[in-house]
């Protein structure tokens, strides 16, 4: 789910860990997707907002399809299956 901003460039995404395999919360989200696909993004636990990400909005719409391409295919390879 989404946080949708009022007035700011960023939005808080929420993350459910219990969808991943090995991502147990926000914190571990944010550094592996940092490693593994060269994303940056805040942890929620960094505003009180636990199993939240920032994404920052404000850059070339080029480079955050690129990003949003590259947090879709993390969370694809992280995902549980059924």
């Amino acid at each position: 789910s989404v946080v949708e901003p009022r007035g700011a460039m960023y939005v808080m995404v929420q993350v459910h860990p219990e969808a991943f395999t090995d991502l147990p919360d926000d914190q571990v989200f944010a550094q592996r997707l940092l490693k593994e696909e060269a994303v940056f993004v805040l942890p929620g636990a960094a505003f009180y907002a636990p199993n939240f990400f920032r994404v920052v909005f404000s850059g070339p719409e080029a480079k955050l399809n690129e990003a949003y391409d590259r947090i879709i295919e993390f969370c694809k390879r992280h995902a549980k299956t059924n």
